[in-house]
């Protein structure tokens, strides 16, 4: 019996020495979203996840542009795409960027807006885009994505999820 009691104290001090050792961080916000920034930046792409009309999820690879450090993020497809159809039927999404490395990701949840103005849509193009859409007028429309949260984790800075629930930093707009 006495040693039932000694390891269950044992156990419950080494999970409170392991929570406040590598779960415990001192980041601002400010700081949060820098690393969070660099995370996207490192990756090639992102998973971009969309509601059908029965509400499942659809994901799919999309090259984003990163527009401003409020994570203001622009996608373009093609107006026939089944994610368009999905946006107007619910225009909840997430983004999930990945490091190069695979050791941080950025998952971010947010709201959809489709965007067919000409004008917008030169102003946030990116030159990667260019070979695949022949006339922005008419092949193209921007998605704008304008996050609501923002979850982070990062073994490289040592943003860590929770070890007794796994859940990550999460930053609300």
């Amino acid at each position: 019996m006495f040693y039932k009691y000694h390891l269950f104290y044992l156990v419950t001090i080494c999970i409170m020495l392991f929570s406040s050792n590598s779960f415990s961080q001192n980041y601002t916000e400010r700081n949060l979203k820098t690393i969070a920034n660099s995370i996207i930046n490192d990756s090639k792409a992102c998973v971009f996840i969309t509601l059908d009309s029965e509400n499942k999820p659809v994901s799919r690879l999309m090259d984003p542009h990163i527009y401003n450090d409020a994570f203001e993020i622009y996608l373009i497809t093609n107006p026939k795409s089944r994610k368009v159809s999905h946006l107007r039927n619910n225009n909840s999404i997430s983004l999930n960027f990945i490091s190069s490395d695979g050791s941080s990701y950025v998952s971010i949840n947010g709201i959809a807006e489709l965007i067919n103005e000409l004008s917008l849509k030169k102003k946030y193009w990116k030159s990667d885009w260019t070979p695949y859409y022949k006339d922005l007028d008419k092949d193209c429309i921007l998605i704008k994505i304008s996050p609501k949260s923002m979850e982070l984790v990062s073994s490289l800075h040592n943003v860590l999820s929770d070890p007794l629930t796994w859940e990550p930093t999460t930053i609300i707009f």
